[in-house]
């Protein structure tokens, strides 16, 4: 009787904390600079996010997981919020601003978590995560609490640690696994794109339906509207540019077309403006990401430079080089 043949899986590559160095953290965003409470570009987007999370969610207690350096943490203390935080990084926990540092901890996102929280938050963090432990800390952060804001880019494939890539959709699909569903009347994207505000509810399958349609039918009806008036301005141009019978008639038309097509277009622009601030986004962000390719590059160049002047110094300062240069030299004099 043939066996069936057991194939094994290709193992997921997991990250270690020796991957989230300080170097890490200081080439984190070329853009924003050194990932620290010291930087104004991420002292100030913390701050923004921590206001954002008062208003919204009104927490007294809060937990980060996966805090690095605790900067939301540090933002959310600033704002009157108990906040605590853990991070697998040893480096990221000694590098934090000290008036942060002994509300953080090192620990792993798969550990369970002592304690409830008004409000946990997970920033770009499970995508660093091997699949299971992924599940694991999605386990943890639920049994902790009632309410989960959480974020990870379903996109970036380029990050070196980002092992565990995952559309949107999935990470809601999991989170509603486990109980929690989107809260539609928050709106997140104060974090990112793709943040979502997670809340625990037991919902009828009516209930949960109208709670999603209530969301997509204002972004439905737009799209039919912005469909209309690109037709009826398009109507309108053939009709002006057909076939007339008397040129004062075409004038007329054409007259009454210019009139309106201000309106129409200005409509139109209305409409589509949320579309122009995405794309100039999206290509920001492509734009960012081949800087920072490129910025990397350059400094594993000058690291490699760095380490070849350094084994050059060496071998200059080393005993053997001195003889060499002392037993060579009446050799070298005599060819001059």
């Amino acid at each position: 009787m043939l066996q069936a043949m057991s194939i094994p899986e290709a193992a997921t590559p997991e990250t270690t904390s020796s991957d989230y160095s300080a170097r890490y953290y200081l080439h984190y965003d070329p853009v924003g600079g050194e990932y620290a409470w010291e930087t104004e570009h991420w002292r100030n987007f913390f701050l923004g996010v921590a206001d954002r999370i008062v208003g919204a969610l009104a927490p007294t207690t809060a937990l980060d997981v996966g805090c690095a350096r605790g900067i939301l943490v540090q933002a959310l203390v600033a704002r009157g919020v108990d906040a605590r935080g853990f991070d697998i990084s040893e480096d990221a926990i000694s590098g934090a601003h000290p008036d942060v540092r002994d509300r953080l901890r090192v620990g792993s996102a798969t550990e369970p978590i002592e304690g409830r929280y008004d409000v946990v938050t997970c920033c770009e963090v499970l995508e660093h995560m091997e699949p299971r432990d992924a599940q694991k800390a999605i386990d943890a952060m639920c049994a902790a609490t009632d309410t989960v804001l959480f974020s990870s880019c379903p996109n970036d494939y380029e990050e070196s640690t980002h092992v565990n890539t995952n559309p949107t959709a999935q990470w809601a699909a999991w989170f509603a696994e486990r109980g929690f569903f989107r809260r539609v009347d928050v709106d997140s994207t104060f974090l990112a794109p793709w943040a979502i505000v997670f809340q625990r509810a037991e919902l009828a399958p009516r209930a949960l339906v109208e709670r999603y349609e209530a969301r997509m039918e204002p972004m439905r009806n737009e799209v039919i509207e912005k469909r209309r008036a690109l037709l009826d301005l398009q109507r309108r141009y053939d009709e002006v540019e057909g076939p007339a019978d008397e040129a004062s008639e075409y004038d007329t038309i054409r007259a009454e077309v210019e009139i309106d097509d201000d309106a129409l277009l200005a409509r139109h622009a209305a409409l589509s403006a949320r579309d122009h601030v995405i794309g100039l986004e999206a290509s920001q962000v492509r734009l960012q990401r081949e800087l920072e390719a490129a910025r990397k590059r350059n400094r594993d160049l000058r690291d490699a430079l760095d380490d070849k002047e350094d084994e050059l110094e060496k071998l200059h300062a080393s005993k053997a080089w001195r003889v060499g240069r002392a037993v060579t030299y009446p050799t070298r004099r005599g060819r001059d």
